[in-house]
């Protein structure tokens, strides 16, 4: 059985890494504070702490045995993840980093200059094979910060502020379907030093997203049209007195256009991720099991 190192697997798509490759590999989870999850659920898995994944001496001693690597954490960690393979001794074959489809924008952003200065680094430095998985907006459980928020807002609300028009494009991606892709991908050569945009079936409108969380809750909501130059000026205003919800980039942001080609993904891959309305059926279930939102109106 082979063996694979999962950085960061204590979170939303590390966690279910290690429930999802643990049959068929021995697991190495590689975490900062094991007691955040249940490990003794998969009997074998051998959790290893390490406190800061940039110290790449560290890391180079929990990666020991060790034949692959994903790292389900961030992606600007890649050089000190490619130094600490390379002062493991591992016989590692194949590194897979999780990255974003942010390095796409347009709009000047800091965040995305320093996922593509790693991706780079990955590209010139990386002495093995290697894999870049880049999701859209991730989605699909209780404590994601986008849209399970959104459906929370929605079933507490019935009247819902949007920033100009609405019709700017998001295309988010249902966490299962991406977690699919890391054990398609795994130890593949097919997909060795390949980039790959990870995406829902179908771009919606921000409007249309909203509206189809609305009758996935069984809720009506009416949208109050706010023009865009208004958002950006009260977040300008609440963010010199420190207490706006948001930033300026996510503002610009959310008027941006964020759809993919996912052609190359699905025939790649052989297989569509679901689109926003079966995906978000997945979440609603979730929420209402955990009691976090409550029954359609009635």
């Amino acid at each position: 059985m082979r063996t694979v190192a999962i950085i960061g697997a204590t979170g939303e798509v590390g966690f279910r890494l290690v429930q999802v490759l643990q049959p068929a590999y021995r697991i190495i989870a590689i975490v900062r504070n094991p007691a955040k999850r249940d490990f003794s659920r998969f009997p074998g898995t051998d959790v290893r702490t390490v406190q800061d994944v940039a110290d790449s001496a560290s890391l180079a001693a929990a990666l020991h045995g060790c034949e692959a690597v994903i790292n389900a954490s961030y992606i600007w960690y890649a050089e000190s993840i490619i130094h600490a393979v390379r002062l493991s001794g591992a016989p590692i074959t194949h590194l897979i980093f999780t990255g974003s489809t942010g390095v796409l924008t347009k709009l000047p952003s800091d965040s995305a200059d320093r996922k593509r200065a790693s991706e780079q680094a990955i590209r010139v430095h990386c002495t093995v094979n290697w894999t870049i998985l880049r999701p859209t907006m991730i989605y699909g459980h209780k404590n994601d910060r986008n849209i399970s928020r959104l459906l929370r807002a929605v079933d507490r609300y019935r009247v819902f502020p949007l920033i100009g028009k609405g019709d700017s494009l998001i295309q988010p991606v249902l966490i299962h379907d991406l977690v699919r892709a890391y054990g398609i991908a795994l130890f593949n050569p097919r997909h060795y030093n390949q980039v790959y945009n990870v995406a829902g079936a179908k771009a919606y409108s921000n409007r249309e997203l909203i509206r189809c969380a609305s009758r996935g809750l069984g809720k009506r909501i009416w949208f109050v049209p706010i023009p865009a130059p208004v958002v950006r000026a009260g977040v300008k205003l609440l963010s010199a007195l420190k207490i706006s919800p948001v930033t300026a980039e996510q503002v610009m942001r959310f008027e941006e256009d964020k759809n993919i080609d996912l052609g190359p993904f699905v025939r790649t891959f052989g297989y569509e991720p679901r689109d926003f309305e079966k995906g978000v059926s997945v979440l609603i279930s979730e929420l209402k099991a955990n009691k976090l939102v409550r029954s359609p109106d009635r």
